[in-house]
């Protein structure tokens, strides 16, 4: 654990009520990996930890923050964290390379797109042919990238594509090296945004792509072994979403409280947040209770992964998801 885990639990931990010794030793640890460094969508996870949701459950959440989904689903399936928050598409593909992962928990789905410049911008995929794109390789977004081009028919010998490192293809937009970048709406664009530029973006679904991002995945073994932990986390962190949703400035104080160090970002977490909304849902959950996923939002999702995005095989869906742990 390093040291910003190591706070992030700490301060979780004096919010949270106090607890006899018999009863502290009785909590199970998880450690949750989010998929990137924070941003605004990560809010709610940090509200069930200050307002001892997960305490009151019988939990000792640790969070840290992630490099990537890729990166995250392997230590995840490593057992160096039980649980993680992780692009579905990355968790496809480590489940068809037959690592021991499981998704429990939809959250975010079709936020992927595309980001340019307002001043030149790409308004569709033919557009970025003869065009710079940076991004690094273990994104979420560059594993889904040459799907949008092989789906489109764009060359990707047309496209120059540069990896910087992790964190710096922000960077590299502000600083107009490169024309677009991958990401979410829910988490670049407000980035962007605050750093003074103006941009605009096209959609992935809007092009055939359509696919669930980011969810809750476990570890298969701790899932095997821990079922009741992982319906409680589950159950904690959905009640910690629709607080959230209601009440965005709730969500974003309590990620402040936890970690104050990022408190001079909390308008573009707050935006992050409110953006995040209309993503929490897809036309096949309409109705369902937040978190549930839809086989056919799976088929989607594969059925994408396999004829664009190199991955090798299709397999039952059943085999990467189940609802089975979500509070009924």
């Amino acid at each position: 654990m390093n040291r910003r885990e190591a706070l992030i639990g700490l301060a979780a931990a004096t919010a949270a009520a106090v607890s006899t010794t018999v009863h502290a030793q009785q909590k199970v640890p998880i450690s949750f990996r989010l998929d990137w460094t924070i941003y605004g969508t990560h809010a709610p996870f940090f509200l069930a930890l200050q307002e001892g949701l997960y305490d009151r459950a019988g939990l000792d959440v640790r969070i840290g923050e992630g490099q990537g989904s890729a990166t995250v689903a392997k230590f995840v399936a490593q057992g160096g964290d039980q649980l993680g928050f992780v692009d579905f598409g990355s968790t496809a593909r480590a489940v068809e390379q037959g690592l021991p992962l499981k998704a429990v928990m939809r959250v975010i789905s079709d936020a992927a797109c595309i980001i340019s410049h307002a001043d030149s911008p790409i308004k569709q995929p033919k557009d970025l042919a003869n065009k710079v794109v940076a991004f690094a390789p273990s994104e979420s977004t560059a594993q889904v990238f040459p799907a949008l081009l092989a789906s489109q028919n764009v060359d990707p010998a047309s496209v120059s594509v540069l990896n910087p490192a992790f964190g710096a293809k922000n960077a590299m937009f502000l600083q107009k090296r490169a024309d677009a970048i991958p990401g979410f709406y829910n988490v670049q664009v407000a980035q962007l945004e605050q750093a003074g530029a103006k941009v605009e973006y096209f959609l992935l679904s809007d092009y055939g792509l359509s696919q669930m991002n980011n969810g809750v995945v476990a570890n298969a073994a701790f899932l095997e072994k821990n079922p009741d932990a992982v319906k409680a986390f589950l159950k904690a962190t959905q009640e910690a979403f629709l607080k959230a949703k209601d009440n965005p400035d709730l969500a974003i104080d309590a990620l402040i409280k936890t970690l104050p160090e990022q408190r001079r970002n909390r308008d573009v977490f707050k935006r992050q947040l409110e953006l995040s909304a209309k993503a929490l849902t897809t036309k096949n959950t309409q109705g369902k209770p937040f978190g549930w996923m839809d086989p056919r939002d799976w088929e989607e999702t594969q059925a994408v992964l396999v004829k664009f995005g190199g991955m090798k095989r299709s397999l039952p869906v059943e085999q990467y998801y189940s609802n089975d742990f979500l509070p009924s």
